[in-house]
């Protein structure tokens, strides 16, 4: 029988002043995977991810996060739990150096020792963040913004980690090059929920899919198997 999957959330609704946003939404994530979320602009993805992560309280519906139960729980306990988001936009603190940034994210770290682990942590993972550490943020390049937004959120020891349209506003180079770096974070033990409209680039990387359309799952499948799905190459990929 397989094990219970880290993630779960099952029957999940969310509406906006009574015009339904999100209903019946289920999705899992499994120790270790990339699972894409997929869908274009208003198809509930963005309200889906912060329900998850305690932004909103779901107005039906569980999600459960390594046996437990955590849907209304605030954000900050959510962290605790083991899950971060890191929301569109790459929100950095623009006058703090890279350093400080990083420190940031680990406020529900217990020890300034595991602090200092965290920070060789990411720095191993993301090296271009050491030899910026000194750096204002806002002085850096979108890609490096991005890079140090993930790169934030992994200080709190995420076993989960939500990406929130990770590539949006960069460049077609940057971005191959932040995709590399979302799957160095996966093979560092870290599970990944990725909303992405890059649906090519998504596909590729992730371990499985579900495509989300007018607040609802349309359809879910591998990677392999969603890349390869004619309504996602007519509706994502031009084809």
């Amino acid at each position: 029988m397989p094990a219970e999957p880290l993630l779960a959330v099952t029957d999940l609704a969310y509406a906006y002043n009574g015009v339904a946003a999100v209903r019946g939404v289920s999705l899992d994530v499994r120790q270790a995977e990339i699972v894409a979320l997929l869908g274009s602009n208003g198809a509930g993805k963005s309200t889906t991810v912060k329900a998850i992560a305690g932004a909103l309280k779901p107005q039906a519906g569980s999600i459960r996060f390594d046996g437990a139960a955590i849907a209304g729980e605030p954000s900050h306990v959510v962290v605790r739990k083991g899950i971060t988001l890191v929301p569109e936009g790459r929100l950095v603190f623009p006058q703090m150096t890279v350093m400080d940034n990083l420190r940031m994210g680990a406020h529900v770290l217990g020890s300034k020792a595991e602090v200092e682990r965290n920070v060789a942590r990411v720095v191993g993972i993301f090296p271009r963040l050491a030899e910026r550490r000194d750096q204002l943020a806002g002085s850096m390049s979108g890609g490096e913004q991005q890079m140090l937004a993930i790169a934030r959120g992994l200080m709190s020891s995420p076993r989960l980690i939500i990406l929130d349209e990770p590539s949006l506003g960069l460049m077609p180079l940057l971005v191959q090059d932040l995709f590399r770096l979302i799957k160095s974070v996966n093979e560092s033990g870290v599970s990944i929920l990725l909303v992405e409209q890059n649906v090519h680039q998504s596909l590729k990387i992730a371990h499985r899919g579900y495509v989300m359309q007018k607040g609802a799952v349309a359809l879910s499948g591998t990677g392999q198997e969603l890349l390869g799905n004619d309504f996602v190459q007519k509706a994502f990929l031009g084809r």
